[in-house]
């Protein structure tokens, strides 16, 4: 059963329990259960639906994409309201703008404007829906040339908790815009457009990869560090610990041993410009660690989101938590390194890069966004069967524990906000914190969004 456009369905109803799956797509699915769950296309939809939630005295929740590692979305007692049906998506070439809904998806998105050879810094996972994305603040491809997506958000169409449709943009409502560039799944207002710069796309896009045993991990950690110091914003850098692929037998490493795979994306005008980018990689330890497979190969956008997939695919439970650190690289990976080989689940994995910043001569957009550490770290407890939660949930909350004193702040788009405590504060600088606090009295003065609790 499907909620229709403008319906509801409410708990204990026929195709109630299927609706609360389909909230979610981890396959892991908390013991939430919302009051009613209903589904907007258009903004007289949503309207509707801040009236339903005033009227019958329930707080309201939001969901776009539903890729939430923490099901953000998923509250008891609740009105869910779903805006995936907000999926449209206009491109203004000329101006460089685009005009979305929070239900496209990252795919759709990078496909429609890879038809136009324009680009964005769309999320790593295809599915991932623009409205959660962008609210968090937007980690994703290519930042280190195009910033944070959220920096990119000129202006909003949001419906407020009296029902009121506003626009937020620098001279009007840019409180509210400022808080729309981070706030992530505390926003006080339902968005039902975004607005954002766009950019050339890059003319090439290349990829080396890179894996060494473990063991290696102290001298993988002391290469990461010095290349990251003097990293060219046109490449991202990722390390991934965690189970052997199968492709790197030829390096004498056993499919499903512990593995630390590098892997660098260069976004280059040109294959040779890519080269370029990715020739130092290739030096050092690097060259015992090369993928000749993987060398240098062309990775248009749906080559990238394959690698993303084939990493973290549906159908399976996980726990995830993110983190930023300001500590030296070689001791956050090492610290990562031991609680990898702790974790209970082969499949576990902790991925670092470096957090973005805006591109020089840009600066920052005014955000409640802010990369809290020049390091960004999530880790990944990934599991089948159900009775294996426990063992897998106690590993992800004891090794964010042990971090502690190597962490700087967390990602709202990743972070574990609603099992961690103080999770949501720490996703903000004080300053924006007391910000967000404020601004939401403004535009939710009853708290009719559910927000943050640690705001309530």
């Amino acid at each position: 059963m499907a909620v229709t456009a403008g319906g509801i369905v409410w708990r204990g109803q026929a195709g109630y329990e299927e609706l609360r799956r389909r909230l979610v797509w981890n396959a892991r699915l908390p013991e939430r259960y919302p009051a009613a769950i209903t589904r907007a296309r258009t903004r007289d939809q949503v309207v509707a639906a801040v009236e339903l939630a005033r009227d019958h005295g329930l707080r309201l929740a939001l969901r776009s994409g539903g890729h939430s590692w923490c099901a953000a979305a998923l509250r008891d007692g609740v009105l869910v309201l779903d805006l995936s049906g907000l999926d449209h998506v206009r491109i203004d070439t000329a101006r460089r703008l685009m005009t979305v809904g929070p239900g496209v998806t990252s795919g759709v998105l990078s496909d429609a404007l890879a038809a136009r050879g324009l680009g964005f810094p769309v999320g790593h996972c295809r599915d991932v829906g623009l409205g959660g994305y962008l609210l968090a603040g937007g980690l994703g491809w290519n930042g280190g040339a195009w910033g944070p997506a959220c920096h990119s958000v000129v202006a909003i169409e949001a419906i407020t908790a009296d029902g009121e449709e506003l626009v937020a943009g620098e001279e009007r409502h840019g409180d509210l815009l400022w808080a729309a560039r981070g706030a992530g799944p505390g926003f006080f207002a339902a968005v039902t457009s975004f607005t954002t710069r766009v950019f050339d796309a890059p003319g090439f896009t290349a990829t080396s990869s890179f894996a060494f045993a473990q063991a290696h991990l102290g001298e993988v950690a002391s290469w990461v560090a010095r290349l990251a110091a003097t990293l060219d914003r046109r490449l991202e850098l990722t390390l991934f610990l965690g189970a052997a692929p199968a492709s790197v037998g030829a390096l004498d490493i056993a499919a499903g041993e512990p593995v630390v795979v590098v892997t660098a994306v260069a976004f280059g005008a040109s294959r040779d410009e890519c080269d370029g980018l990715l020739a130092p990689f290739e030096q050092g330890i690097g060259a015992s660690g090369f993928l000749e497979s993987e060398a240098r190969r062309e990775t248009p956008q749906h080559v990238l989101y394959e690698a993303a997939g084939a990493r973290l695919p549906a159908g399976r439970r996980y726990a995830v938590d993110c983190l930023f650190s300001d500590a030296q690289p070689e001791l956050m990976l090492e610290a990562r390194g031991a609680a990898r080989r702790a974790a209970p689940s082969a499949a576990a994995g902790v991925r670092a890069t470096n957090a973005p910043a805006p591109p020089p001569g840009v600066g920052a957009a005014p955000a409640a966004f802010a990369a809290l550490g020049r390091i960004s770290v999530s880790l990944y407890a990934v599991w089948d069967e159900p009775a294996a939660a426990t063992a897998n949930v106690a590993w992800l909350r004891e090794t964010v524990a042990g971090l502690g004193p190597l962490v700087s702040g967390s990602y709202a788009g990743e972070a574990d906000l609603v099992s961690r405590p103080g999770a949501a504060a720490g996703c903000y600088t004080p300053a924006a914190w007391r910000r967000l606090g404020e601004v939401r009295e403004r535009y939710d003065p009853d708290h009719l969004f559910s927000g943050y609790p640690e705001l309530d």
